[in-house]
């Protein structure tokens, strides 16, 4: 049993090796292996400190790695308000932190392999205690840094985000637990064939869920596009909205007249299935019946579904940014209000259910962007019968990788394809595995167009139906470990201060 605080010359090495590791991890992945390492570094330098100052340096150099992405690589959104900016990652980062604090009170007084899972435990539980309560969603969740390793990916299926933050953390105490004995190979077999064990596992489960995959059933030809640019042309639209009311209308009608042409162009095309971008349609509140009823007529005409995302300004009360769909008859068949990130928008709040309608060969649902970066509510497509989810988005070019990332995790968490169309962002089609169908790069793409063959039968996954099982059993097994290492302290006092017996006269 090593003796704490451990004995490391390196120890303020591996606070800046961890904490530079960590900027690939937030919103980086370019370095799938980097969160790995990072913590290893992290405890490994926790463990070589007292408690309370380890938290505080760690806390200290924690809080420098999200403000680089979020101010200086411009990962914040356009007019975030700063003080809550800064104010939530302070407040991120002394909690997750606190995952290095329990960890070293704790592991300590855990006997044998079982201290492992102390830091994993606290690290996925605080993690997922954060996301929820957080109005702005899961963003920078440990387990998205796995974005493109399909097989690990496909743990999500069964335990979401949780199951990926665990086995990454999980990597880290390991090898800690090893490299504290030495890595001596009588001690250390045993936690190399626990944690490879696991590992095997997982990877086989999602080789396996990739190679013997249910044949699709047949596909829908979905055709989607970015008509405007939100961020250049877009941008002469806002100030006209109560400056120039008139203006406003005739400027934006132009921009209506090019996504309504080139719909008929992709319905000519053959295509069963269109969708624009969020705030596609920016329009006055009294120009919103007319822009429907062209929609109708349109979808009628072509025998097409439309989906329609519509920003309907109100000069006297909050203004709507929904998702409309039309049907081949003409008929509005879903309504969606988003609900992502409301409290930052300013726009009518949606209320987190999704809808379906049907097709004749799938069920469809629809959300909006920031709608996505919330599991527990997505997870809702995996439960409703949703083979297809559309997800219209409009994002900017430094968070635009990261967020299309961030949403394939929720195709396969719900066993749904997925088809994200992205003003200012980069577009997905994935089949239900994560599998990229079709993509295109705003930034780069010659004509801002996607037309993928998107499989039209979902999945059943466990995660849709036991939800957020595994996060709720690190949250009932973190009490668990300190209560447990609370009794072993008190024991270890007790012996240390009971009176010692006289020996006994010789008989």
């Amino acid at each position: 049993m090593p003796t704490f605080p451990v004995g490391d010359r390196y120890s303020y090495l591996w606070l800046v090796l961890g904490s530079g590791l960590g900027l690939f991890s937030f919103a980086d992945w370019s370095v799938p292996l980097a969160p790995w390492l990072s913590i290893l570094c992290l405890i490994r330098f926790s463990h070589s400190q007292p408690p309370l100052r380890g938290y505080l340096l760690l806390c200290l150099l924690g809080t420098a790695t999200p403000i680089v992405h979020f101010v200086w690589l411009g990962v914040a959104p356009a007019g975030f308000p700063p003080h809550m900016l800064y104010g939530m990652v302070i407040v991120g980062t002394l909690l997750m932190n606190l995952a290095y604090l329990a960890d070293r009170l704790i592991t300590p007084r855990i006997p044998g392999l079982l201290a492992t899972l102390v830091f994993p435990v606290t690290l996925t539980c605080l993690e997922f205690v954060f996301s929820t309560g957080n109005p702005a969603g899961n963003f920078g969740a440990i387990g998205y840094t796995q974005h493109g390793n399909l097989p690990v990916m496909q743990l999500v299926s069964i335990t979401g985000l949780a199951g990926l933050t665990f086995l990454i953390s999980w990597f880290g105490s390991s090898v800690n637990w090893m490299w504290e004995r030495s890595f001596a190979w009588p001690r250390a077999r045993p936690c190399v064939i626990m944690y490879s064990s696991a590992l095997a596992v997982v990877l086989l489960y999602g080789g396996a869920r990739l190679a013997f995959h249910a044949a699709p059933a047949g596909t829908m030809r979905v055709a989607s596009f970015t008509e405007m640019d939100l961020r250049t042309e877009g941008a002469a639209l806002w100030p006209l909205i109560r400056k120039d009311r008139a203006a406003f209308r005739r400027l934006a009608g132009e921009f209506h007249d090019r996504y309504f042409e080139k719909t008929r162009l992709q319905a000519d095309a053959g295509a069963d299935l269109i969708l624009w971008p969020e705030l596609a349609i920016i329009c006055a509140a009294e120009d919103e019946a007319a822009i429907l009823e062209r929609g109708k007529r349109l979808a009628r005409e072509k025998r097409i579904f439309l989906a329609m995302p519509l920003f309907v300004s109100h000069l006297n009360e909050r203004s709507a940014n929904k998702l409309i769909v039309v049907d081949p008859r003409g008929e509005i068949v879903m309504e969606h209000y988003k609900y992502g990130g409301n409290q930052f928008e300013g726009t009518v709040l949606g209320d987190g259910v999704l809808r379906t309608f049907v097709t004749p060969t799938a069920t469809l649902s629809g959300l909006i962007c920031w709608d996505l970066d919330f599991p527990a509510t997505v997870r809702q497509a995996g439960q409703n019968g949703t083979d297809i989810l559309l997800a219209p988005t409009a994002d900017w070019r430094d968070v635009a990788g990261t967020h299309a990332d961030m949403a394939v995790f929720r195709a396969i968490e719900n066993g749904v394809s997925l088809v994200r169309q992205a003003d200012n962002g980069l577009s997905y089609a994935t089949d239900p595995y994560g599998r990229v169908l079709a993509s295109m790069d705003h930034f780069t793409a010659s004509e801002r167009l996607m037309v993928a063959q998107v499989p039209v039968n979902g999945v059943q996954t466990i995660y849709s139906i036991v939800g957020d099982l595994f996060a709720w059993l690190t949250v009932i097994a973190f009490p668990l470990f300190a209560g447990w290492a609370l009794v072993l302290r008190r024991r270890e006092k007790r012996a240390a201060t009971a009176p010692s017996l006289p020996p006994s006269p010789a008989g």
